[in-house]
């Protein structure tokens, strides 16, 4: 996977903002907390890892509703219910995974 950033589009038509740095065979996808954290704690997770001898590719990214991610509606009741759940993060997750092609992280 390249490293640096890009932008992915959601099925739901969403726009999540995705960082890659690092050049190793293993592959992390760091996941902030949330609903409202962000990524800047994972900026430097890969120099710090390769600092323990560890050579680890890490994609971060912030969550729908975070940081330079698309932040939908959350007055709207039909947003909150859709979208403010643990099923839609487990969900989110596996697409971003899938549509980085992170296979084996």
């Amino acid at each position: 996977m390249k490293q640096g950033t890009k932008i992915i589009t959601l099925d739901n038509g969403y726009h999540l903002w995705t960082n890659t740095q690092g050049t190793g065979d293993i592959h992390l996808l760091a996941l902030h907390g949330g609903p409202g954290g962000e990524h800047e704690y994972w900026e430097d997770a890969a120099k710090q890892l390769k600092k323990q001898g560890l050579d680890v590719q890490v994609t971060m990214y912030d969550q729908l509703g975070s940081w330079y991610s698309d932040s939908p509606d959350f007055s709207d009741p039909k947003n909150r219910e859709d979208i403010l759940n643990y099923d839609y993060f487990l969900n989110e997750v596996d697409e971003v995974r899938d549509k980085l092609g992170l296979d084996n992280f």
